[in-house]
């Protein structure tokens, strides 16, 4: 086995320990929530008795007070352990993404700047209209939150199909049709070992009596509860994406084709991969070398440059990340059009896409992929870019 495949297999079996540490952590949080929540349901019912026949009393209403933001407490732990009763529904995400959106603009700072693309067509789930905005509210009030200074957040909603191919990625999933929400930020970002604990209940990087720890543990939650999952892709001092993906109905679509394996897009053509995640690195390669390109991969910007030109007659596609040591793949790209003015390049990151267009301008050889890609999302970019144009 490769060092690759080494990389590759260690990352699934994080993301498999990590998902089973949830559940532990669910399930006991949900015990306690339930009795937790017993408990303050009787003391709220005295407490309202006892005020009925008893003169106004201060010590009586901070009691109730009190009891009602335990009561709150509790609710937001068993959205975590998913306990709640969800009201489910047709919805349609793009409509009620925008329509929230819309809403939540007004409320976040002037030097945020908001961006929204969607599939106009579909994005149908079923989901509790009121759950689904508390999942955005959270998502979106993390990323202001990591934007002190002001940046990009960037709001994306797009049908997607999800297979044993993406289990590298996204170990947990279900094979089948989904409908996914990105929101990204270009703020602080976080490192691996919050990562690795963000959605654990009262888990915060935020000064202490700030914030309760709970917004992503309900997020977590309650996508589950939808029958979903949530990715996190961060860099330390880029920003943070955040994609939820909800299972697709079609009440008002044609259902996407059916998840199987043999339908990836694939070709023979040479790839330079150039990507410093090793994960990311190795599931790329894995799957682009599986559907019968050949790739060469690279570590970082600088040796992805001396790859291209050690290449250049055989290579047919740079997929480049963004964001790399020693030379970013936008230096790569300008580094690359100086002399391959037609050679097909197709960025991937997980920050906001649209600004990648005011460094590229309107190269037509050029797409982009949002981190954290799913295996029909990359390979269809790819076919795409180096499917001849019609004559």
């Amino acid at each position: 086995m490769g060092a690759e495949d080494v990389t590759g297999e260690r990352a699934r079996e994080r993301a498999l320990l990590q998902a089973e540490k949830m559940e532990t952590i669910g399930r006991l949080t949900g015990a306690i929530a339930q009795q937790f929540n017993e408990l303050l349901g009787a003391i709220m019912t005295r407490a309202a008795a006892l005020s009925q026949s008893s003169p106004a009393n201060r010590d009586l209403d901070e009691l109730k007070e009190t009891a009602r933001r335990g009561a709150e407490l509790a609710h937001k732990l068993l959205g975590f352990s998913r306990h709640k009763t969800l009201d489910l529904q047709p919805l349609s995400l793009t409509e009620y993404v925008r329509e929230i959106l819309d809403r939540m603009r007004r409320e976040l700072p002037a030097n945020v700047e908001v961006q929204f693309e969607a599939d106009e067509a579909g994005g149908v789930v079923e989901a509790d209209p009121a759950e689904v905005r508390q999942i955005l509210m959270n998502l979106v009030t993390n990323a202001r939150d990591a934007m002190p200074k002001g940046g990009t957040l960037h709001v994306e909603v797009r049908r997607a199909r999800l297979g044993a191919a993406d289990r590298p990625l996204h170990a947990w999933i279900e094979p089948g049709a989904y409908v996914s929400v990105a929101v990204s930020d270009t703020g602080t970002g976080m490192s691996a070992a919050t990562l690795a604990r963000v959605f654990e209940p009262f888990f915060t990087t935020k000064p202490l009596g700030v914030g309760t720890g709970l917004g992503m543990a309900m997020v977590y939650g309650l996508v589950k509860q939808h029958k979903g999952f949530v990715h996190l892709y961060s860099e330390i001092g880029q920003g943070t994406t955040a994609k939820v993906y909800l299972p697709a109905v079609y009440h008002r679509a044609p259902p996407l084709e059916a998840v199987d394996d043999e339908i990836l897009p694939g070709g023979t053509e040479t790839i330079l991969l150039v990507e410093d995640d090793p994960t990311m690195r190795s599931v790329a390669q894995e799957l682009l070398e599986k559907v019968g390109y050949r790739v060469l991969a690279a570590v970082d910007g600088a040796q992805g440059l001396t790859m291209y030109r050690a290449h250049r007659a055989e290579l047919r596609l740079v997929l480049t990340d963004v964001i790399m040591p020693k030379l970013s793949g936008f230096q790569l790209y300008e580094a690359i059009r100086r002399d391959s003015p037609a050679l097909k390049v197709l960025f991937t990151s997980g920050f906001p896409a649209p600004n990648y267009r005011k460094t590229v301008g309107l190269d037509a050889a050029v797409a982009f992929v949002t981190k954290p890609w799913t295996a029909s999302e990359l390979l269809g970019r790819v076919r795409t870019l180096l499917q001849p144009a019609p004559a």
